[in-house]
């Protein structure tokens, strides 16, 4: 009887073995696919620019404060005006940015092997084209961004 005990005590241990082993991997996709969604959302937001930046904020309002469709119209026009005064600051300040970016840029190649001057150098070109999209975008706004 001890040898039908001790081979229903392994069956029952490649059981719970089998288990925790299925809870592991899932435990391990799950943290693997949220970091790759979080990548991919911040991502997003980067390449966004200015152009996502008051929808992103009117959406983190409403969910912290809770606010009722009604605050959110009423809040609507308050957002716009901070979003041009915000946006005509930024693109005051945008040259300074650039020249510090590129200069930085310049010393950094310096540093670095061809293959990651390469890379570097395919970071700011598209650093350059959200530039881009975010001057396409203040000129799109009523009054070029200024109200």
């Amino acid at each position: 009887m001890s040898d039908g005990q001790t081979l229903s005590s392994m069956k029952h241990w490649r059981v719970w073995s089998g288990i925790a082993v299925v809870f592991v991997c899932g435990l391990l996709v799950g943290n693997i696919a949220t970091t790759a969604y979080d990548n991919y959302k911040q991502q997003q937001k980067w390449e966004q620019g200015l152009a996502g930046l008051k929808q992103r904020v009117r959406n983190h309002l409403s969910r912290e404060l809770h606010l009722s469709v009604e605050q959110q119209l009423a809040i609507e026009p308050i957002l716009s005006q901070a979003e041009a005064e915000l946006l005509q600051l930024r693109m005051a300040q945008q040259p300074r940015v650039e020249e510090t970016v590129t200069r930085t840029t310049t010393t950094l190649r310096a540093k670095l092997n061809p293959q990651q001057q390469s890379k570097l150098d395919e970071l700011y070109r598209r650093l350059e084209r959200r530039w881009e999209s975010d001057q396409n975008y203040v000129r799109g706004l009523p009054h070029g961004g200024s109200q």
